[in-house]
């Protein structure tokens, strides 16, 4: 199995829990469910453009670009030691992300304004490609955004993908 984290996902995985109080909270149950994956052999994926959308966030709330934001550090260290696997947008993922939009919006469906980049249709196009370049594996998108990523292909609420 290959889970492919949404940016949804992924900040919520790279926040720091601070307190005793806070281990009850979502981002906690994600990062336990993050490490229950991993030790059951699951590969874990996301792309750069995920770490892009959600450090741009972190920063552009911060208000300091100089200085970085506890998520910012996190996201840095499953990126560093190789816990999480970042994949980068390809030529290939970009071709069929563009198909793809295109006939969304055709269909009368889009899912974000014409005048901006459509995150979640690349990056559900990397999880197509994932999926079509690991036959026999099942590859599914980790979101809590159900509704705009299983437009495109395989997605679930991440705690209803089971290990």
């Amino acid at each position: 199995m290959i889970v492919f984290l949404d940016t949804n996902v992924l900040g919520l995985l790279a926040k720091p829990i601070k307190s005793f109080e806070e281990s009850s909270n979502e981002s906690y149950r994600v990062q336990q469910w993050f490490y229950g994956l991993q030790s059951r052999g699951v590969r874990v994926i996301t792309s750069t453009l995920c770490d892009y959308e959600f450090r741009r966030g972190l920063l552009e709330r911060s208000g300091n670009a100089n200085q970085l934001a506890p998520g910012v550090i996190e996201l840095d260290i499953l990126a560093e030691t190789g816990i999480l696997e970042f994949i980068p947008v390809s030529r290939k993922d970009a071709i069929l992300a563009a198909q793809m939009w295109v006939d969304a919006q055709a269909d009368g469906r889009p899912t974000s304004d014409k005048k901006k980049i459509d995150i979640d249709v690349i990056i559900s196009a990397q999880c197509l490609i994932l999926q079509q370049d690991n036959p026999g594996q099942s590859v599914v998108m980790a979101t809590t955004n159900i509704k705009h990523i299983s437009r495109y292909c395989e997605a679930a609420n991440w705690q209803d993908i089971k290990f």
